[in-house]
């Protein structure tokens, strides 16, 4: 009879790092589409603003795109941890047959 025990420990291994990958994945994915979102909202903000250009609307475009430079730092930070805390140890090579 064929011992399976390292063969299941190196499946379950994948299994948790599949998990964790897609977990990462989705979290990117919805970082990248507010990024994207968040652009288009400072982008509209500002052309408002430049549409009635006077101090205080260049003023209120230029907080606006501030807090968003702001957010995306934030995000990227979130981002960062976020791949480093789903990234696991390698997995470990499959053991050779006698």
């Amino acid at each position: 009879m064929v011992d399976v025990t390292a063969l299941n420990t190196q499946i379950a291994t994948l299994t948790d790092q599949v998990a964790r990958t897609e977990g990462t994945e989705a979290s990117a994915g919805a970082l990248i589409a507010g990024f994207s979102a968040a652009i288009q909202k400072a982008v509209t903000d500002a052309l408002v603003a430049d549409d009635a250009a006077d101090n205080g609307s260049v003023q209120a475009a230029t907080q606006a795109i501030t807090a968003v430079t702001g957010r995306f730092a934030a995000a990227d930070d979130k981002l960062g941890a976020a791949v480093a805390a789903n990234s696991g140890p390698p997995v470990p090579a499959p053991p050779v047959a006698p």
